[in-house]
């Protein structure tokens, strides 16, 4: 109970806080609509290949890193973070109604390369808001890994319920009801940032007198070797997600209602597995909880290898919540304690790790399913999964950047 309490000052102590959650709510379940579906719209409803889909999903990857890779610099000093994230708004909001009504592959890979990759600008740029914010001077009291968890719980929040009721959307209104739910979202994303963002220059950096670019940062080595292992680990998570789908509704006799649970089981165990992990991480255990989720994302891969009915999948999802708990919220403020000071580098370092992976991981998925088939699918994120955890034991530097505690806690 006085946890609880604690968690609710800590909010409360900083008004436009719930506000942001909410807004970043409002961008995962604008996620969880669409994500879980997006195989079976692209090979089912489009008529796609598993190649050429995996092609389509490569291609609008590599340009989201490119568009992100390039605005992250200038949005730690010339452009202003609410700016930028009413770019990536408009961006998801024209994109996704796009994806509602066009079906000519050329054309929609057009829209997600331009209009979904600003988009994938918006997590990155949020995290970064509020990391810049919490740096500012009459917030150093607050407590900065408690409330960075919350707004990645928030964002798993949205997981809890957005599959289902993807689910149920598209079952009423088929893949355009996704798609269009999932602009709304963005509308609402969109309204947040005008709201809750304000407009204000960048907090001085003390520590640090001249800025580095991305590619100077991505050159030292501790960073360069967790990106690589990053990147492997979510090329297994993106090639498990087209995966699933798909095994469970062509070969395991399951709906598109198992596809809907079997998402939303793990973000409920996420959440205080987050709070959690984000606790043990403040302590300086960041590194040690990064090895331990690879350990546990490998374990997962290898289970999904058994499976015969789609049940069988509801337990094991609380291994895959207890990695993605750590790989996707931990790893935030791993790469930030690494690049005090350049919030928005440090993020979109993080966030390019992810959508590289989404890039091998959706090339993976198409080349390799008709070789491998699906079980083989899961051997392949089973190795990714195990090649990151050995990057990351190899590499056994401490960083250059000590994480600050803050003085209230």
């Amino acid at each position: 109970m006085s946890r609880s309490i604690e968690i609710v000052r800590s909010v409360l102590r900083h008004p436009g806080f719930p506000g942001l959650l909410a807004t970043n709510f409002a961008l995962g379940l604008a996620y969880s609509f669409v994500v879980p579906f997006m195989s079976m719209w692209g090979t089912l409803a489009v008529g796609m290949t598993p190649f050429r889909f995996g092609m389509f999903m490569t291609i609008t990857s590599v340009s989201a890193i490119v568009l992100s890779t390039t605005l992250a610099p200038w949005s730690d000093s010339h452009v202003a973070r609410r700016s930028m994230l009413i770019l990536g708004a408009s961006g998801g909001l024209l994109g996704y109604t796009g994806y509602a009504f066009v079906r000519d592959p050329i054309a929609l890979t057009l829209i997600g390369a331009f209009a979904l990759g600003v988009a994938s600008v918006n997590f990155s740029q949020l995290f970064a808001h509020v990391r810049e914010e919490l740096a500012r001077p009459e917030n150093l009291a607050a407590d900065a890994p408690l409330l960075m968890s919350l707004l990645r719980v928030s964002f798993s929040l949205a997981w809890t319920v957005g599959p289902a009721i993807g689910a149920a959307v598209m079952m009423h209104f088929s893949y355009r009801g996704i798609f269009l739910g999932a602009a709304a979202l963005f509308f609402l994303f969109l309204i947040g940032v005008l709201c809750f963002v304000p407009h204000r220059p960048h907090p001085p950096v003390a520590h640090q007198k001249q800025r580095e670019p991305l590619s100077t940062v991505l050159r030292r080595p501790i960073i360069l070797a967790h990106f690589a292992g990053f990147v492997l680990v979510f090329a297994a998570f993106t090639m498990n997600m087209m995966n699933l789908p798909l095994l469970v509704t062509q070969h395991l006799g399951g709906s598109e209602r198992d596809v809907g649970i079997i998402f939303g089981i793990a973000p409920v165990v996420e959440m205080p597995l987050m709070i959690w992990f984000g606790r043990l991480a403040a302590q300086g255990h960041q590194v040690r909880l990064i090895r331990f989720g690879v350990f546990i994302a490998a374990c997962y891969f290898l289970a999904l290898t058994l499976v015969r009915a789609p049940w069988h999948i509801y337990p094991m999802q609380i291994l895959s919540a207890a990695s993605i708990a750590v790989t996707t919220n931990v790893a935030i403020t791993f790469f930030q304690d690494l690049v005090p000071g350049q919030a928005g580098v440090a993020t979109s370092i993080y966030s390019n790790s992810y959508s590289a992976g989404n890039l091998l991981g959706y090339f993976g998925f198409g080349a390799l399913l008709n070789l491998v088939g699906h079980r083989g699918i899961f051997w392949a994120c089973t190795a990714l999964s195990v090649a990151t955890l050995i990057i990351f034991i190899a590499y056994r530097h401490r960083p250059e950047f000590a994480p600050q505690v803050p003085s209230g806690r």
